[in-house]
């Protein structure tokens, strides 16, 4: 059995400052191997939401849902701003 890397994550942990995060795919990672990492991701992390709050898988992958959209939206605006500071 092989393993592959499909995604590496690491997070700087500063005092008293933002922390910061590196995330970085192997060039050799296809779009849906990516693709199937991110759904799953997803969808354990609005299974472990919808358990720890006692509510339908559905209303918390909705909720899960909208806050992902939001916060997409906050990065966009964020690397936008900094961009135009540049």
């Amino acid at each position: 059995m092989k393993t592959k890397n499909i995604v590496t994550a690491n997070v700087k942990l500063y005092k008293g400052k933002e922390d910061e995060f590196n995330i970085s795919v192997p060039k050799d990672v296809t779009a849906n191997e990516l693709e199937f990492v991110l759904i799953r991701l997803t969808y354990f992390m609005a299974s472990n939401y919808a358990e720890l709050n006692k509510m339908d898988f559905e209303l918390a992958l909705e909720q899960y849902g909208r806050a992902m959209i939001t916060q997409v939206g906050v990065m966009k605006d964020l690397e936008t701003a900094n961009d135009q500071a540049d």
